[in-house]
């Protein structure tokens, strides 16, 4: 990787952990909240609080529970009507970046349907919005298929630890997703990233970009 900075995401649950990662050095901000069940969306209220103070840009957890990726009618209605309403939003002038998301199917493959139905969302904001689709790819049967089926219907990122319990055992596994993915999307490694093991998954990995909890 050489020893330019690296592209750090900091995932953050409250104004107070937007601030510190702000002033730590982050690039960005994935805002969720309940990140005990691995994060789902935040209450508006703290979206436009993080708006309002963040000098970086913010990608917002689309996700209406924690558990499984695979959601009911309802709660794809409610995943909708959470884009609208976020991506509408502006304050001082600013609006978030981005959004991250993702759907399976019970068979553990990409659900391109739904996936499709909130991609399509995002795009009639008629503005360019990032697309992740999340740590969800980590439960995919078929990574590689998983990969071209995330690709083909417009993420911008995608989220993973390899499909591994961490990013650092999965540091090889990451390294052939971004091969594969010959720059059509920014693979963002994620999951048990620290301090001690950064820069060794970045080099094994040859991830662009990097994301955590405890990056700092």
């Amino acid at each position: 990787m050489g020893n330019g900075k690296l592209y750090l995401e900091s995932c953050c649950t409250s104004l107070d952990e937007v601030k510190n990662a702000c002033l730590l050095g982050a690039d960005r901000i994935e805002l969720c909240e309940d990140i005990s069940v691995g994060g789902v969306t935040p209450s508006l209220s703290l979206v436009k609080e993080v708006l309002s103070s963040s000098a970086i840009p913010v990608n917002v957890m689309i996700r209406p529970r924690g558990g499984n990726f695979v959601y009911s009618e309802e709660e794809i209605v409610k995943m909708l009507a959470d884009i609208r309403l976020i991506g509408d939003l502006e304050i001082d002038c600013k609006r978030v970046n981005g959004f991250v998301f993702g759907c399976l199917t019970s068979e553990n493959e990409v659900d391109m349907p739904t996936m499709r139905k909130l991609v399509d969302a995002v795009n009639c904001l008629n503005r360019h919005y990032g697309i992740t689709f999340h740590r969800a790819f980590d439960c995919v049967n078929n990574p590689e298929k998983a990969l071209e089926d995330i690709i083909s219907i417009g993420c911008t990122h995608l989220l993973t630890s390899g499909n591994m319990e961490d990013a650092f055992v999965g540091r090889y596994n990451i390294a052939r997703l971004v091969g594969q993915a010959a720059g059509r999307i920014t693979i963002i490694a994620g999951k048990g990233i620290r301090k001690s093991n950064l820069h060794q998954i970045a080099e094994d990995s040859k991830a662009p970009q990097f994301h955590g909890t405890s990056l700092f």
